[in-house]
């Protein structure tokens, strides 16, 4: 049995009662990110969420809401408890938000991933996993990062990377840094998970001069841990 893995933005801009008609920018892009998440999670289980966080905190599948973002827009599933806890990680209330927004009424859990990423996780075959990343916030002037090329490249090669496989772009955490692209961590998790597979399914867009990539792997069986897909 296949082990799912499907990586989904984590911008609250896409998250229409957040940006309002600036959602309709985003529309069919994440029409197509939901699609990939219900055609991944039939017959499963449960959900594993990851997700770049600092402190590498960890969640249990609890309801909470996105209002630190300006409205509160509940998340997490009609049966879960409501979240004791304010500091829910931010990647995990976007990934919330798009299961609840594809239907996919499972219970659910969040691992955030530190640093330069962990090995990767072998979850059961039965649990679907999403990744929620972004690529660099500068892309352009509208960017929240001043418009850098560096930024440029890596996004465009991040997007490559989804669609063939081969060694995970990783400019290292400096240059990370001042390009904007702060989900790295989550990235090389992803890439110790799926190994050089290229995806199945892809899609890129920067509206708002940020990356956002949707992606889905099948894995036949657990790859061996290779951080940031390194060889």
């Amino acid at each position: 049995m296949s082990i799912p893995v499907v990586l989904v933005p984590g911008a609250p801009v896409l998250v229409p009662e957040l940006s309002g008609t600036a959602a309709a920018e985003t529309t069919s892009q994440v029409e197509v990110t939901l699609g990939l998440l219900r055609a991944a999670a039939g017959g499963l289980a449960r959900v594993l969420v990851l997700g770049s966080d600092p402190t590498g905190r960890a969640l249990g599948d609890v309801r909470s809401s996105l209002a630190r973002w300006g409205d509160a827009v509940p998340v997490g599933r009609a049966g879960a408890p409501e979240s004791g806890h304010p500091g829910v990680p931010d990647a995990a209330l976007l990934g919330w938000w798009f299961l609840d927004r594809a239907g996919i009424d499972l219970p659910r859990s969040f691992i955030g991933v530190t640093g330069d990423g962990r090995p990767a996780r072998h979850p059961g075959a039965d649990t679907l996993v999403v990744v929620v990343a972004d690529g660099p916030a500068s892309l352009t002037p509208r960017a929240p990062v001043p418009e850098d090329p560096r930024g440029v490249a890596l996004d465009s090669r991040l997007s490559d990377w989804l669609r063939h496989g081969g060694e995970l772009p990783d400019p290292g955490g400096e240059v990370s840094d001042s390009v904007g692209w702060w989900s790295r961590p989550a990235w090389r998790e992803l890439a110790g998970m799926v190994g050089d597979r290229a995806a199945l399914e892809a899609t890129s867009w920067a509206p708002f001069g940020v990356g956002y990539h949707c992606a889905r792997w099948d894995l036949a069986s657990p790859v061996s841990p290779r951080p940031g897909g390194g060889r």
